[in-house]
């Protein structure tokens, strides 16, 4: 009798597919396609972990993250497989009650002795990039404007913000995104980049509020950064007033030079708002021939006043 993939039992054709690497394999029938579709996250780490642990920790989880199937539970799994298999052994928290027995023993024992501390064999993993795909409309969260997946991305490996020469900053700029806009700029997003595009997005779409963003710097990020370099150089200040005392008030520049293309921009999209802005508030001029082409295509109406009668 003859006995297909469809009648081996779940496990094998796990391991099956596993070892395959065929992104197709679920597709040959149905029941594969069921017991495929929806894996554990431990099954899904391991099989992104096969698919790209030839390109080193450094591109492990750049290319992983690429697929829907990587989630933050996912990418946890990779990292803790990845400790295991290169010997590492992460620190474990230690309670209130751990550190009152952890002293307990090292006064009722005279002589301690070291743990013994494993050496990794292989680096650990590494996540330069931001995928392109948790800044499309279809991956973003309902319920938060920022994906979970990049705020997890941030706190574990610091990632760049200007990946693929500033691709999510842009997104945020079309969509009209501010927290996420926000979000970025804060982790050190660059809206210069490719010539100001995110810039020149959010002047298309008439968008003042996104403008003024990326523009002006926010007051909190300078405020953090002081007093950051205060603690360095004199330690950790304690108290409010100190604190006070310690940081001085720097006056923030832009983010950006605006240039008189943007000024020309915004003229020739019909934003008011942004022109105004641009020329009132940070003292820009547009280019006399933009200033005569619009005066040719909107010329302006003298209206005459008629004399007053005599009483």
């Amino acid at each position: 009798m003859r006995s297909t993939l469809t009648d081996l039992p779940v496990e094998l054709l796990q391991q099956i597919h596993l070892l395959a690497l065929n992104p197709f394999l679920p597709l040959t029938s149905t029941y594969i396609h069921s017991i495929l579709h929806h894996p554990s996250p431990s099954y899904v780490a391991t099989y992104l972990l096969a698919l790209y642990s030839d390109y080193g920790p450094n591109e492990i989880l750049v290319r992983a993250l690429r697929h829907p199937v990587c989630t933050i539970e996912v990418a946890k799994d990779i990292q803790r497989i990845w400790d295991r298999r290169r010997g590492y052994i992460p620190p474990i928290q230690s309670t209130h009650d751990d550190d009152k027995r952890r002293r307990h023993r090292h006064r009722t024992r005279s002589i301690s002795l070291p743990l013994p501390v494993s050496q990794p064999t292989a680096p650990e993993l590494t996540c330069r990039e931001l995928p392109r795909r948790l800044f499309r409309p279809s991956s973003s969260s309902p319920s938060s404007p920022v994906h979970p997946l990049i705020h997890y991305l941030f706190d574990q490996y610091s990632p760049s913000p200007n990946s693929h020469k500033g691709y999510p900053l842009c997104r945020a700029a079309f969509t009209s995104n501010y927290d996420l806009a926000s979000y970025l700029l804060h982790k050190g997003a660059d809206p210069a980049m490719k010539d100001c595009l995110a810039v020149e997005i959010a002047i298309s779409n008439k968008d003042i509020k996104m403008v003024r963003l990326l523009v002006e710097r926010d007051p909190t990020d300078c405020l953090s950064t002081a007093h950051a370099s205060n603690e360095g150089a004199s330690g950790v200040v304690k108290g409010e007033n100190k604190m006070s005392k310690k940081v001085k008030k720097v006056k923030l520049g832009d983010r950006i030079e605006i240039g008189t293309n943007m000024v020309e921009t915004a003229m020739k999209k019909g934003s008011k708002e942004i022109v105004n802005y641009f020329v009132y508030e940070k003292k820009v001029m547009p280019p006399l021939q933009s200033i005569m082409k619009l005066s040719k295509s909107e010329p302006i109406k003298v209206v005459k006043l008629s004399k007053r009668k005599n009483r």
